[in-house]
């Protein structure tokens, strides 16, 4: 998939705004004057490279040359990976969109992630599902959490404790990840609201 930088999502998403506020597309100078691009070859580099991805085709020649394609992606990001075995560096980077609501899982801000591994197979949870995440800094007792223990993150079932806190597989092969005098705010970034499988 041919997934846009973010300057390039930017420039994208002012090219739509534009064309829905006045009917047509900006030109090649508003677009750098909107981004303080002082040269008009470094916007074409960008026009060029979102017509090479298929969001638009370039006419030259033509002052408001830019024809939309198609807008920007939909639905929930899916981004990098979480382990479900031992803990894996996240990807903070999107990879693919799953083409569903969010509203479906109660929540906008979510995001999904590829399961790798077999520790949470107890829960239903298998190698290579889909796991969606709803953003939040806390979690209640026996919630699934997406987990971040130092720069890489897990996904485990979450128990506190009165001498810290306690990552549980759902697989005996596994041990529990025991982290001591650490608080909430530094550890979970979202809880399981959802999961989608391939048949």
């Amino acid at each position: 998939m041919n997934l846009l930088t973010e300057h390039q999502r930017k420039i994208m998403v002012f090219i739509l705004k534009h064309h829905e506020l006045y009917g047509f597309p900006p030109t090649i100078r508003e677009i750098a004057s909107e981004f303080h691009l002082k040269s008009p070859r470094t916007v074409s580099d960008y026009l060029l490279a979102l017509q090479r991805k298929g969001h638009i085709k370039v006419h030259t020649g033509k002052k408001r040359g830019i024809e939309i394609l198609k807008g920007l992606p939909t639905g929930i990001p899916i981004v990098g990976r979480i382990a479900a075995g031992s803990p894996i560096i996240a990807e903070e980077n999107v990879e693919d969109f799953l083409n569903i609501n969010p509203r479906l899982f109660t929540t906008e801000s979510c995001f999904a992630v590829r399961v790798k591994g077999d520790s949470m197979t107890g829960a239903g949870i298998l190698d290579g599902d889909c796991v969606i995440i709803k953003k939040q800094e806390h979690a209640e007792n026996g919630q699934i959490v997406a987990a971040l223990i130092g720069d890489e993150v897990t996904i485990k079932r979450y128990k506190y404790t009165e001498r810290g806190v306690l990552l549980l597989p759902e697989n005996p092969a596994y041990e529990p990840i025991y982290l001591v005098d650490i608080g909430q705010e530094r550890l979970i970034f979202g809880i399981l609201v959802g999961l989608l499988r391939k048949i």
